[in-house]
């Protein structure tokens, strides 16, 4: 009993995390246009500005999860490098707001310094889960979930925040993430005894894991497309825009929902067959999105769009992590979450190039079709479980 309840407290720790993480990412792009103006420059430099904050996180995820790797195999802790570099993390956001009255220079450079040190939450933690968690499905799907809560509730703090001093926010969320990554130590010593465990079981192999990254990049591209171009067009023209901050969460609510059941889903059917039935969906809600007739319709195909882009996700993890194991897991899932921000700069790529001026479902579905494709023969065989 009292080990299930210290793993149910290291689970909400993760989710914790991740929420407050997305959260400081939510309430910098809310305030970014008016600390640009602030600053003396134009608004127009702010999808600039986001652009190179993917590409560095594409260095730093794949930098940070190398780093990692080396620390858990020679100095067997994790905890000091990522209490380190997100205390930097929280430090440089807070400052950001301080920052918007001084030399544009000086803000750009505590930017990139905060994108860089926050980076040690993505592959780095993701990484120590698949090497030491006893059950990494499930404390993947923790973190996730509190990833799609913070999603979920970013329309909602954008409405809320306006008018706001962003000295606040900045300031409360700040503090609040670098409080929750004081139990990171004590969580990371107790999963060092999953560790031992999970070093016994031979190395899985690696197979298919090509295949899942060049999927992973297509199906990161439409969720781009889908999340960020497409939803609120495709909501306007069923629904009053004033009714956005309520249905532009649906997504990320099904998303929410799907993490926990899907790491059980993971444990019976195997993660690459989780991954490409997961993608199938996501293409046959993509379509559905393009014919709804209704706002019902349309609710009920983002729905199933955000649960299953929550089952590519976790298993995508679960299969970068197993490819990894022992000893590269944080190598394998900043690949992913490199792949990913490669995405996301894309996307602002076609933003800057004036290629979103209206909605691209047609490009999004196809992008979601061809990831699905990739995997589809994971169907066909018997998946390959493999147990944490």
């Amino acid at each position: 009993m009292h080990t299930q309840s210290r793993h149910g407290s290291g689970l909400a720790y993760l989710s914790v995390v991740q929420f407050l993480f997305l959260a400081t990412w939510v309430i910098y792009v809310i305030y970014l246009g008016d600390l640009l103006e602030k600053l003396g420059l134009p608004k127009g430099f702010l999808p600039t500005l986001l652009l190179i904050d993917q590409l560095l996180f594409v260095c730093a995820d794949v930098l940070l999860g190398l780093y990692a790797d080396r620390a858990m195999r020679f100095y067997r802790r994790l905890a000091p490098l990522v209490m380190t570099l997100n205390l930097i993390a929280c430090l440089a956001f807070i400052a950001l707001p301080h920052l918007a009255s001084t030399a544009p220079e000086i803000f750009i450079a505590v930017t990139v310094l905060w994108v860089l040190t926050a980076s040690v939450l993505r592959a780095p933690l993701y990484g120590l889960i698949a090497r030491r968690s006893q059950a990494a499905g499930r404390a993947t799907a923790a973190s996730l979930l509190g990833l799609g809560l913070a999603s979920a509730l970013a329309p909602y703090l954008a409405v809320l925040l306006k008018g706001i001093d962003p000295l606040w926010p900045f300031t409360l969320s700040g503090i609040s993430l670098a409080l929750a990554t004081l139990g990171f130590s004590a969580w990371e010593a107790r999963q060092q005894v999953a560790e031992s465990i999970a070093n016994s079981i031979p190395k899985p192999p690696v197979s298919g894991i090509g295949r899942m990254l060049l999927a992973m990049l297509l199906l990161g591209a439409g969720f781009q497309l889908h999340v960020f171009i497409n939803a609120a067009p495709l909501y306007k023209a069923v629904a009053d825009a004033a009714l956005l901050p309520w249905l532009l969460p649906i997504f990320w609510i099904g998303f929410s929902l799907a993490v926990y059941p899907g790491a059980l889903w993971l444990e019976r059917f195997g993660a690459q067959r989780v991954f490409a039935s997961a993608a199938l969906l996501a293409t046959l809600a993509s379509a559905l999105c393009l014919l709804a007739p209704s706002l019902g319709w349309l609710i009920m195909a983002q729905l199933a769009a955000g649960i299953a882009w929550g089952g590519v996700f976790l298993a995508a993890l679960h299969l970068a992590g197993s490819a990894g194991r022992h000893g590269r897991e944080g190598l394998f899932i900043a690949i992913l979450f490199a792949l990913l921000a490669l995405a996301a700069a894309s996307r602002i790529g076609l933003t800057l190039a004036g290629l979103t001026l209206n909605p691209l479902p047609e490009p999004a579905f196809l992008l979601w079709a061809l990831g699905a494709v990739i995997c589809l023969p994971w169907l066909r065989r018997s998946p390959v479980i493999i147990s944490r």
